[in-house]
């Protein structure tokens, strides 16, 4: 077990080297938690982030929203669909994606919407409440819910290149919960992990193994039900990463180790952060698994484009521009806040290939650090399959 004192070094020292403003960080390992936290909740302001501080934790809600669609749903093939982001839909829209990008993994809010309302007409009620009756009360989950805690972290977004300013609007709208819209403590979200991990509550074993049973594979990995299905330093590893309205987060579960780590920050720059502390504790993405064919390589072993990738890359609100050497990337990712509206401007990044056909910022080890090209034409970047424009 990583000493409370070692923990809270790597922490720190991650925040200080990346400028987040807050950030709580909790780690479980057989049956021992250690907490730890650092900064403030909001700058300008003196009140520090505790263990105990509620973050939004965006997109970690798809594992619970999977859980809840478990618990009172046949796992059939649409629903498999939906919250396995092979359904077909756009990322921010009930609408299909073009059709060349049919037929591919590719990430969608929108599928998750379609589930809760499934879920909330096979339980006769709200989704919300669905959710605190069959997930988060059983689980003594006191700490998580919908509506905005008391004392909370508040989110940043970026103030030019290196700076943060607090989010001005976040209000999540009810439409969204099922995507995104829960607040969580790190404490919270390591017992919702060790219910995945085998111990007691609302879903049967059957259940889980379902929930990490891939569904399609894309980026490296495999995407379960509400569950990247990957490897973290040579075990099965699940995890989810979390990004909205300037928070940024990951919960991680080693199942074999009996091992979960929950990482919250309150910075849209946050990721920098969460990748910093997932590397130092040894859990960071393993390297793409390669595929014989897939990527030939030169004189000098170095992988290159089965088809050429440059170019500009957009669906709706997102767009990318990919530049291409003979062995590495240059990408820059520009979007929306779905949730402030706020635009977000990515810095232009060096991708470099990690095997399998699969690209990594910062070595990828993050699932949010790669991306791939799965069809000539279709680039898979920020998850969400996107095609090229014409040049």
């Amino acid at each position: 077990m990583v000493p409370a004192f070692e923990l809270e070094e790597i922490v720190r020292d991650a925040r200080a080297r990346t400028g987040v403003p807050g950030v709580a960080a909790g780690l479980y390992v057989a049956g021992q938690v250690v907490s730890v936290a650092d900064g403030v909740l909001q700058l300008g302001e003196d009140e520090p982030v505790r263990p105990a501080t509620p973050f939004r934790i965006a997109s970690i809600s798809k594992p619970f929203t999977a859980s809840l669609a478990l618990s009172c749903l046949p796992a059939d093939a649409q629903l498999r669909a939906w919250l396995g982001h092979t359904a077909g839909l756009r990322p921010e829209a009930a609408e299909p994606l073009p059709e060349e990008a049919q037929g591919l993994f590719s990430y969608s809010n929108a599928g998750y919407w379609a589930a809760g309302e499934a879920i909330a007409r096979a339980c006769g009620t709200t989704f919300d409440a669905a959710m605190r009756e069959r997930i988060i009360e059983p689980l003594r989950l006191g700490a998580t819910g919908y509506a905005e805690p008391e004392a909370p972290a508040r989110g940043h977004v970026q103030d030019g290149e290196t700076g943060h300013r607090a989010v001005s609007v976040d209000v999540y709208p009810a439409a969204r919960l099922a995507s995104g819209g829960l607040w969580s403590t790190v404490a919270d979200l390591l017992r919702f992990a060790t219910h995945h991990l085998g111990g007691r509550g609302p879903l049967s074993e059957e259940m889980r193994a379902t929930m990490r049973e891939p569904q399609s594979r894309a980026l490296g990995a495999g995407y379960g039900l509400g569950w990247w299905v990957r490897d973290a330093g040579g075990y099965p590893a699940l995890d989810h990463e979390g990004s909205v309205a300037g928070y940024q987060s990951i919960l991680l579960l080693v199942p074999e180790e009996r091992l979960a780590l929950a990482v919250l920050t309150n910075s849209w720059r946050g990721s920098g952060l969460v990748r910093r502390v997932v590397e130092q504790l040894g859990l960071a993405a393993g390297p793409a698994v390669s595929r014989p064919g897939v990527r030939p390589r030169d004189e000098a072993g170095r992988e290159l484009a089965e088809h050429a990738v440059a170019g500009q890359y957009a669906l709706d609100d997102a767009h990318a521009t990919v530049e291409e050497t003979s062995a590495d990337l240059f990408v820059q990712e520009n979007e929306t806040d779905p949730v402030t509206g706020a635009p977000l401007q990515g810095p232009r990044l060096r991708a470099r290939p990690i095997g399998g056909g699969v690209y990594g910022y910062a070595g990828g080890g993050l699932m949010s650090h790669r991306l791939d090209f799965p069809r000539a034409g279709i680039g898979r970047i920020g998850w969400v399959a996107m095609p090229r424009l014409e040049q």
